[in-house]
């Protein structure tokens, strides 16, 4: 079982410091003869030993379901995007491809390794010594960084179970090293005792976590913080307050969600976190971003634009394509009406612009027909989505919606076979502007109003805090019940769009039937008449758990699969 797994590493983790990024041979911690590398050497050696096992762990962060170029691909399996090609991996989502033979196991496998790896490292803690090197000139900064890796290894761990419980439910929980034979017996734990899990260490481990590393020795900054440490607590406890792992509706769960985010809102202005404008959330410095909590920094590359440049710029592969129902839940600055709400049928864009005065994140988030992308100069040009059009259908790979991504593509890197630029990219994990809609929404199932001002922001301001931001200037909230559980959906659909949310928040709030068994593309005619279509996908409420991989439950008896799979 993975439970136990403590080789294959995935390398080169790039910890962005300032204006740097730090890459890290593997430590091989597969103890043979055949090693040139021991056990002892491991501990005694601090760069290539012990901070390497460290960074170990955090590389799993980086294992991404689909690749290095594609960590939101998640979209496509939503309703905020149809990836372009049908042989992408996302397809299997929803179309009959996904069983728990074929499980898409990379979460089950990287964190079960991370965390054997973290409960081997705490266990051999007393084995670290360094002590050989205390002439070397960097020995006290050695001893600093040693200082705080056991708490930084303690929130990855809570991390990488916040990962096993949002995507399985009822998982293992190990906290020491087993052996093969051990590990295939362990069996299941409830979800809130993972829950209570996750909370307590987040508790334990945060007051010994720095704010920021910007001012710890190395300024590597990207590694855990006493904010990550809050935030990870109050996104866990949102989840299990959620309708998936909260089936009875207990207040109580919600309350202690509103509690745990309402922390990180009052302390926000003291930790140095502040709203940031919506186009400045990704860039080449997006990772020194003063909203940014927790993310991912990579090094400069333009892979993700070659997967998402439309199909005509050159080396373009379309990718993620935003739908016609994510436009069409954009609202207009005059009024609030949505986009769907005002043309709900077929549109001239000859004779009109439907998109002229939509929320400014429409913008920032989509290209459309006739938007001049990329920036860069080299390849600069009027994107052409209609039928017949530069970038437009029959043309192999173009777009199945009549959109392309913006949001988290860099416009100014050159695609080009000669003259290539590269850019820096920031993949966000946790953000301040997310807990603005996590408070709103845990307000508003504890105290059953989003006027109730108990908490002290009531679930209207926290929202309205967002879309009174000085770049997007939106209609603000005055809603209650029904009609706000409606319109802060969307809003949230809108504010994290293809930051990976969506796919698990349909999930937790248990209504993929209602928005992910349907989604709306658009085609565009060469006369420019937007015509909306219906695309049907497999939905089954099962998917709200995955599958725990057949392998999995072959190697263990005591494991039980998810329901319905």
């Amino acid at each position: 079982m993975n439970i136990n797994k403590i080789s294959g590493r995935l390398c080169n983790l790039c910890l962005l410091g300032v204006l740097c990024a730090f890459s890290f041979a593997c430590a091989d911690l597969d103890y043979t003869e055949e090693n040139t590398r021991d056990e002892e050497w491991t501990y005694n050696y601090f760069g290539d030993g012990i901070k390497n096992l460290v960074f170990d762990v955090y590389a799993q962060i980086y294992n991404n379901e689909f690749g290095d170029n594609s960590p939101y691909f998640l979209a496509g399996a939503t309703d905020e995007a149809q990836y372009a090609l049908e042989t992408g991996a996302v397809n299997n989502y929803v179309n009959g491809g996904w069983s728990p033979a074929n499980p898409y196991s990379n979460t089950w496998s990287k964190a079960y390794t991370a965390i054997a790896d973290v409960n081997m490292y705490l266990e051999k803690l007393d084995q670290t010594d360094i002590s050989d090197w205390k002439y070397n000139g960097d020995y006290r900064n050695w001893v600093a960084q040693m200082e705080l890796f056991p708490y930084e290894l303690r929130f990855l761990r809570a991390y990488f179970y916040f990962e096993l419980f949002k995507t399985y439910g009822d998982v293992p929980l190990v906290t020491t090293t087993l052996t093969n034979a051990q590990a295939n017996t362990i069996p299941r734990t409830s979800a809130d005792t993972i829950v209570k899990f996750i909370v307590d260490e987040c508790d334990a481990v945060a007051p010994y976590l720095p704010v920021t590393y910007g001012t710890e020795i190395g300024a590597e900054v990207g590694r855990a913080t006493r904010v990550a440490a809050f935030a990870l607590k109050a996104r866990t406890l949102l989840y299990a307050a959620s309708p998936l792992h909260n089936p009875d509706g207990d207040k109580a769960k919600w309350e202690r969600a509103a509690e745990a985010c309402k922390y990180i809102l009052d302390n926000a202005d003291t930790w140095g976190l502040k709203l940031s404008t919506y186009g400045a959330l990704w860039g080449h410095d997006a990772f020194f971003n003063q909203e940014l909590i927790f993310g991912l920094g990579r090094g400069e590359n333009n892979a993700f634009e070659m997967a998402n440049y439309p199909v005509g710029v050159e080396n373009g592969s379309s990718g993620n394509c935003p739908t016609q129902s994510l436009v069409d839940q954009y609202e207009y600055q005059d009024n609030g009406e949505t986009f769907a709400q005002r043309h709900p049928g077929d549109i001239d864009l000859s004779s009109e612009d439907p998109y002229e005065g939509l929320d400014p994140r429409f913008a920032l988030t989509v290209v459309k027909n006739g938007d001049e992308w990329p920036t860069n100069g080299a390849q600069k040009k009027a994107i052409e989505t209609f039928v017949g059009g530069f970038n437009g259908a029959p043309k192999y790979g173009a777009t199945p919606t009549s959109y392309y991504l913006r949001k988290y593509v860099d416009g100014s890197c050159v695609t080009t076979a000669d003259n290539q630029t590269t850019r820096r990219h920031t993949w966000i994990l946790f953000r301040l502007g997310e807990f603005y809609l996590d408070y709103a929404e845990a307000v508003f199932y504890a105290t059953g109003s989003a006027n109730d001002a108990t908490y002290g922001l009531t679930a209207n301001e926290a929202v309205n805090k967002l879309r009174s931001r000085a770049d997007i200037q939106m209609p603000l909230f005055k809603e209650d019940g029904e009609a706000w559980v409606e319109r802060y959906e969307r809003e949230r659909l809108v504010e994290l769009a293809f930051e990976n949310h969506r796919f698990w928040d349909v999930r937790r709030w248990k209504k993929g039937a209602q928005y992910f068994k349907t989604i709306q593309v658009a085609s565009i005619s060469p006369s420019l008449q937007l015509t909306r279509s219906t695309i049907t996908r497999q939905w089954d409420d099962k998917f709200n758990l995955y599958p725990i991989p057949q392998s999995e439950l072959i190697k263990n008896g005591n494991l039980t699969q998810n329901p319905g799979w």
